[in-house]
Formats: structure tokens, sequence, C-alpha cells
């Protein structure tokens, strides 16, 4: 099993990543969490759109899930050409039916619930965690990757969290500023890595204009494993 990094920039995409979207792969299964705005071009360098088994949404913010419109017209344009690929996957928060209705996909939508989903080879466990308005999903694959997506620290990511060896988890913002309302510091993540016994903590969702080397090394102060930052192409074997 691995891990792809599409794209890791938090709340816009930047100058050098597209928004948030994360490529899991075993024995051939190809399952996306989050395609957020700007990720479907960079996906085909790791997969084909049709390809795709399936897609987990976790809220209804545009940096993670927008580019599922335009996976949807890359898949439609394979089935013009002969593939049976049929209509995309998704597993989303309540909110994300309505969401993709307005917009032009082909799918078929399942509305998100806590515990677990087998996906091919794969077992997906949810959660629900506390990102304010918005209804937001974490993700734990196996037991080799937790992406808590946007969460505050809480009860729930602690627990979905504990004993996964991969943490890839938001830094969107520092210790110094205070408790963020819906997001992980880079101190939370280090110390959400630390509690759960994280063999690796990855730092995503890094927006543009924050420091990322800071962000880093607050969060390597207190992780008790490895911090790296992802990048675009990042590879990670689970």
């Amino acid at each position: 099993m691995r891990m792809t990094v599409v794209g890791c920039a938090g709340s816009a995409p930047g100058p050098d990543s597209a928004a948030s979207s994360y490529l899991v792969e075993k024995d051939g299964y190809r399952l996306l969490l989050d395609l957020g705005a700007g990720a479907a071009g960079p996906l085909q360098r790791y997969a084909s759109a049709e390809d795709i088994g399936a897609v987990i949404l976790s809220h209804a913010h545009s940096d993670h899930w927008s580019d599922v419109t335009q996976l949807s017209y890359y898949r439609s344009k394979a089935v013009r050409d002969g593939s049976d690929c049929g209509p995309l996957r998704i597993f989303g928060p309540a909110n994300m039916n309505e969401v993709l209705t307005t917009n032009p996909v082909d799918f078929t939508a399942t509305i998100t619930q806590a515990g677990d989903l087998d996906l091919g080879p794969l077992r997906a466990r949810l959660a629900q965690v506390q990102h304010g308005d918005p209804e937001c999903w974490a993700t734990r694959i196996d037991d080799a990757l937790c992406y808590p997506a946007d969460t505050e620290p809480c009860a729930a990511i602690e627990e979905l969290a504990d004993g996964c060896g991969v943490l890839l988890a938001e830094a969107s913002g520092f210790d110094a500023d205070g408790p963020m309302r819906g997001h992980l510091t880079a101190g939370d993540a280090g110390r959400l890595a630390a509690k759960a016994g994280s063999k690796l903590l990855i730092l995503t969702h890094l927006r543009a204009w924050q420091d990322h080397l800071r962000l880093l090394d607050e969060a390597a102060q207190l992780a008790g494993c490895p911090v790296v930052l992802a990048n675009p192409g990042l590879r990670v074997a689970l």
C-alpha cells in the first residue's frame, strides 16, 4: 500500500501545489481522500480518471472537493472513448449530495457514517471531527494512515489516530497564534502524533502565505517521531 500527495495547499491552491488531495493505492485499487481545487490535473500523473475506485470527501469546502467536477469530466470522456468506468463513487457528508447536484458531476453518493467502510482491499474507518459549521469527517485506512482533514483538537481524532503508523495532519497555524477554531496548529499536529504513537507525521494543508519551515520546526519539537512537509508527488509506503 502507498499514499501519494496530489495536492497539499490549504484553503486555496498555492503557487506550487493544488489544494488537498491524497491518493491511496493497494493491490491495484485507488482511493482518493479529498479532491480540492486544482487537483484533478496533477492527479493524472499518478492515476487515470477511470481507475479511481472511490473518493472520500471530508467536507464541503472547495479546497477539499471542488475538482470532483473535473474528475467527473475526465471520466465522461473516457466513457465516450469506450471505458465502462461508470459514475464516480463518492462518500461524503450529508450536504455533499446537494453540493454535487448543482454541478455537472456523474456520481453515486453515499452519506458518510461513523464506523468501518470496506473499499476494495482497503478498510476505511470514519469519524466526525470538529471543523465548525460544516460537517467534516476524518479517515483512517487500516492501521497505516490517518487523515484528520480539517479539525480542531478533539476526542474523536485522538481516538481515530491512536496507534496509526502515518499521520497526515494539517498544520494551519502556530501555537503562538492561540487555539484555532476548526483547525490544528503545527503544535497540535505534533502533540497528536505523539499521543497516537505515530511513526511518521506528514504536515499538510500548507497555506501559501505561511512559513512552512517554521511549521515543521514547531511540530518536530513535539511529535516524538520524524516529521516532514507534504509536497506534490511525495509518495510514502504504508
